[in-house]
């Protein structure tokens, strides 16, 4: 009977266990979580939009974004030029292309809420004195929302201005 007893508590102490570890794992999943959507919160571009007038001298830098199936960073310069690179994104181009991104090069110019890419040479992409043009439906001080000519929407965001030196 006392083996039984002591048993019987040992199963009682267990579960308890059982349950104050469960419910701390909870806890402390339910805290990560609010942890998580605090930082994903507070990295968010609170910025005020960009005013149209300002477009020409706030789009200068680096960005980063997704068009159609490539990845592009794009620097843009304030003398009017710009640099673009392009990789492929997709299982068949990572694993056939080996990375090797495609180069275009050209002028740009703002009317408006419409940027004007002319592209003057490309490497590595079927390109060549070609002309793109997209709206700017949204500009934040990090954050461009872009509309191609074609109705493709693109989100960008700004990164440090690339390596200017391989031009």
């Amino acid at each position: 009977m006392k083996m039984k007893i002591i048993v019987m508590k040992k199963a009682y102490m267990l579960k308890r266990a059982n349950f104050i570890i469960s419910n701390c794992i909870r806890g402390m999943t339910a805290m990560m979580v609010l942890l998580a959507g605090c930082c994903l919160w507070s990295c968010a571009d609170k910025s005020p939009p960009v005013p149209e007038t300002e477009y020409a001298t706030k789009i200068v830098g680096g960005w980063q974004g997704t068009v159609g199936n490539s990845k592009e960073i794009m620097s843009i310069d304030s003398d009017g030029t710009f640099v673009c690179q392009l990789w492929q994104m997709g299982f068949i181009a990572n694993t056939l292309s080996q990375g090797i991104p495609g180069t275009i090069r050209g002028t740009w110019k703002i009317t408006g809420a419409v940027i004007t890419l002319k592209i003057t040479s490309a490497k590595n992409e079927d390109l060549g004195n070609k002309t793109a043009l997209s709206t700017i439906v949204a500009f934040r001080e990090n954050e461009l929302v872009l509309k191609s000519d074609r109705g493709e929407t693109s989100l960008f965001q700004r990164i440090s201005v690339l390596d200017r030196n391989s031009k």
